[in-house]
């Protein structure tokens, strides 16, 4: 459910350039939101079920929030995956066909990004882009053998990702020179608590997704994933508005609490922001008024009410919540409206 490791998505990104751009530029990037350009791109022999998952998962995800684009997924299959050892000549295949994607990857990625920035590990999962030309890169190098589940949750998960780049660019953005700031993507918090969060309940709210894997993403599982996230943001004792920028985030991963604060607590505050908004379909309906507004101005006018007033009714609720445990009434689960939610 969780993209790169932290330390390694700051250097990519980092290295790549991709978040600041170097002089203010009067173009918008012209990315699509309604009918965008999805492309996949595999290692050879990628086992054809799982990606038949995935792209199930993101047609029917995007079907229902906009195809943003264009976006080129890598999907990456690593030697270590198989359960049985592999023959010298089907590794040496395999890294060859890696090396090819990655040249591929970096050169649609372009800033002079080289491939030996590309740490492909398995068990990563993360979202980059590009503004000029206007790209969305995704790249999964999970497997199925560890956890087959993060073929439906984690493309979900990533493009929510892409759905935050592609409404967070104005023409205002792009005159202050303020490309992938806060003011306009949003805090550390939102970005990912709120990709959590939506691909959990998308994926509670749509078990034909997991039809192929043949274990649905129950209510139990949900429940309990977003308790857990209640009790790990409880634990910290750190404010939410601690993980907001890029400058939180290096000093949240010092102390090892970027899952509990950004992750894990950004999900549970953007449960109490869709009990607001009612519906997932109006807690969506959010992203389109971020470029004419900025991401603050946005959230306060869509949510009817201002961020640090946010953050203070967020931190008592939080610190009120009761952790439910899954043999407690669910009546009284303090997260149990999202399991009847539209």
């Amino acid at each position: 459910m969780y993209p790169l490791s932290r330390r390694e998505a700051m250097q990519l990104l980092a290295a790549s350039s991709l978040l600041i751009q170097d002089k203010p530029s009067k173009r918008v990037p012209k990315y699509v939101v309604r009918d965008g350009k999805i492309q996949f791109h595999c290692t050879a022999g990628y086992p054809a079920r799982w990606q038949q998952v995935y792209q199930n998962t993101i047609d029917h995800f995007a079907g229902k929030w906009g195809r943003v684009g264009p976006t080129n997924i890598f999907l990456i299959e690593n030697t270590d995956w198989d359960q049985e050892k592999r023959t010298e000549v089907e590794t040496r295949q395999l890294e060859q066909s890696q090396q090819e994607l990655k040249r591929v990857y970096c050169e649609l990625q372009g800033h002079g990004l080289r491939s030996e920035h590309l740490d492909w590990q398995t068990g990563n999962h993360w979202t980059s882009w590009n503004n000029r030309p206007a790209r969305i890169m995704i790249t999964m190098t999970m497997s199925p053998f560890q956890d087959p589940m993060q073929f439906v949750i984690g493309p979900i998960h990533e493009y929510n990702h892409a759905l935050q780049t592609v409404h967070g660019y104005g023409q205002e953005a792009i005159d202050g020179n303020q490309m992938g700031h806060a003011l306009w993507t949003g805090p550390a918090w939102w970005r990912e608590g709120s990709s959590v969060l939506v691909a959990a309940l998308y994926s509670y709210q749509h078990p034909d997704l997991f039809d192929q894997l043949g274990k649905p993403y129950t209510w139990g599982r949900f429940s309990s994933e977003m308790n857990r996230n209640l009790e790990l943001f409880q634990q910290a004792q750190t404010p939410l508005r601690d993980g907001s920028t890029h400058d939180d985030w290096q000093r949240l991963e010092k102390q090892n609490l970027v899952h509990p604060v950004v992750y894990a607590g950004g999900s549970v505050a953007c449960a109490m922001l869709l009990k607001r908004a009612g519906s997932l379909e109006n807690f969506m309906n959010f992203y389109p008024l971020v470029p004419q507004l900025g991401w603050q101005k946005a959230f306060e006018q869509h949510f009817q009410i201002g961020l640090d007033a946010f953050y203070k009714e967020f931190a008592a609720e939080a610190a009120a919540a009761r952790v439910q445990r899954r043999s407690e009434p669910a009546k009284d689960n303090w997260f149990g409206f999202l399991k009847t939610i539209p």
